[in-house]
């Protein structure tokens, strides 16, 4: 559950609920004879609170124990990773044309109060797009692809104009902007099927055959200046290893990709870095098991 709420949301909706609670009493003037009402409003807000504090903590733990790794050296499972976003071919926004690496675009119909103020009274939604299409991650070690699709996307950048009563809402990540994304590598993709594998052997054996002499000197253990079939074996078994260190070595020159994971893990994508990512949760964590220690005093005092 934790993994599919959007964290600004969930801190927003926390705040909002405990205001509301608190101006709610303000404006019904309770006294401490209204115990009834005290309650419920009271129990409203602990819940929130306590659903905030424990959500933020949670996220503060999934970046924490994620390991941290290098492209290169990244192994499949759940890894964070740090790099410049680009993409292969150019991509830009809808209606701003500005590069990015990914966007989410929306088009509402404002309705104004008159055509003096210019005050919108009301917003219908129009026309509502989210590109998926994959993106290269790189750092100073080599590259990978990443797939956007099911991320919870922070700290993007975000554009607005209004045209002709419309009004056009783009966020997006910019490119060529240092990102930290923190999901599940996926290099079930890289391997390759038998059939494969079998003609990298057959080339590998045919470019030895055309050096006769190199094969004598490596296989030839009885020095009879044949190679029989033991000796022809072993050649062979030979090119099988190269042939899987070869697209093993692939899976680590960019091929492989990181998606959203399978299990609870996150799957973030974010223009801030890690260590700014933690602070943030920690904080809210703090705040909202403040509110949560607060308001169970004066729910304590109240019974």
């Amino acid at each position: 559950m934790f993994r599919k709420l959007n964290g600004a949301s969930v801190n927003f909706v926390t705040l909002a609920v405990v205001g509301g609670a608190l101006f709610a009493a303000y404006k019904l003037h309770l006294s401490q004879t209204d115990r009834q009402t005290w309650f419920v409003l009271l129990s409203t807000a602990l819940t929130f609170s306590l659903f905030a504090a424990i959500f933020n903590y949670w996220r503060l733990l999934k970046i924490t124990e994620a390991p941290i790794s290098s492209i290169a050296a990244a192994a499949q499972g759940y890894i964070e990773l740090q790099g410049t976003a680009t993409t292969l071919k150019p991509f830009k926004t809808p209606y701003h044309g500005i590069p990015c690496v990914w966007y989410r675009a929306s088009v509402y119909a404002n309705r104004v109060e008159n055509p003096y103020s210019k005050k919108v009274v009301d917003s219908r939604l129009l026309e509502y797009s989210e590109s998926d299409t994959l993106f290269q991650l790189k750092d100073e070690s080599g590259t990978c692809m990443v797939n956007p699709n099911g991320a919870e996307i922070i700290f993007f950048e975000k554009r607005t104009f209004v045209k002709n009563d419309h009004r056009y809402v783009e966020e997006f990540l910019p490119a060529g902007k240092r990102l930290y994304v923190l999901g599940q590598l996926d290099t079930r993709h890289d391997q390759v099927d038998s059939e494969v594998i079998n003609k990298e052997v057959r080339d590998i054996l045919t470019d030895l055959k055309t050096r006769p002499q190199q094969m004598l000197n490596r296989y030839d253990h009885n020095r009879n200046g044949e190679i029989d079939m033991q000796e022809w074996e072993l050649a062979r078994q030979d090119a099988i290893k190269q042939a899987h260190a070869k697209y093993a070595m692939k899976a680590h020159t960019g091929s492989f990709t990181l998606v959203k994971p399978t299990d609870q893990h996150l799957f973030l994508i974010s223009a801030k870095a890690p260590h700014e990512l933690t602070a943030s949760y920690r904080m809210w964590a703090i705040v909202h098991l403040l509110i949560f220690t607060i308001l169970l005093l004066a729910f304590i005092k109240l019974a």
